[in-house]
């Protein structure tokens, strides 16, 4: 079962506030994490409860007891959770080191597959806050989470339709090149998720060191990034 990247977002968050409250939520708090409407969050969990992927049941507003209206609360079904666990657990059967992070993420998109948000975020999560070596690696994995966000955005065509003057044989490999690159694509990216200015703030940051490795990179590593953005690059169009 394909989700969108909406839904996607929606089912990760509610496992997250899920997992730290311990128990059932009110779609209130999903509201105010994504920043959206109570409305549009209701009408979300109830599609995904349609899909099998969410569970509710009326309680008990916090705070009360006895006779007294229920609220309707919502919780990730097994199934939910089961199809997190596989996609984690198929990532992990590709180690997050260089090698296996390129292959198990270029491998899901030639098949057409979208790894999609958990995976990008988990990818955020395992990123150390201060880069001390491994700058390529670093510099991959970043760019790794830009596509997947990129993907299945309202930004991506327009992006697509550009990337090729940064990425394009006839164009030399440089630092500038790649720097504009990610900064063009951030600047995508900052619009898609306005709502969510937490994350745009934390990949802004992961831009801004991206860009001062990229600067000293060896045209060796400068060639080897642009090679790995091209090959992430291309499978994006298949979605448009």
């Amino acid at each position: 079962m394909k989700l969108t990247r909406r839904q996607e977002e929606f089912i990760a968050n509610l496992h997250e506030l899920n997992r730290e409250l311990d128990g059932p939520i009110h779609y209130s708090l999903l509201a105010d994490r994504l920043g959206v409407s109570p409305f549009t969050a209701y009408d979300m969990l109830c599609l995904l409860e349609e899909k099998g992927l969410v569970c509710s049941e009326y309680q008990l507003a916090s705070g009360k007891s006895g006779p007294g209206r229920a609220e309707r609360v919502f919780y990730p079904t097994d199934k939910a959770l089961a199809k997190k666990e596989h996609m984690l657990k198929e990532a992990g059967e590709h180690p997050f080191n260089q090698e296996g992070l390129q292959k198990f993420v270029l491998e899901r998109m030639r098949l057409g597959e979208h790894p999609g948000y958990e995976l990008s975020e988990e990818i955020l999560a395992r990123i150390p806050p201060e880069i001390n070596e491994g700058g390529l690696r670093y510099c991959m994995e970043i760019m790794t989470v830009i596509s997947l966000r990129l993907r299945g955005s309202s930004g991506m065509q327009v992006f697509t339709q550009h990337a090729p003057m940064f990425t394009s044989e006839n164009t030399p490999v440089s630092c500038s090149s790649l720097c504009t690159l990610a900064g063009f694509a951030f600047g995508i990216l900052a619009q898609e998720y306005i709502s969510d200015p937490q994350w745009v703030d934390q990949l802004l940051e992961h831009v801004r060191q991206y860009t001062k490795i990229v600067a000293e990179m060896s045209p060796d590593d400068l060639l080897q990034l642009r090679n790995y953005v091209v090959e992430l690059l291309e499978p994006l169009p298949t979605d448009a």
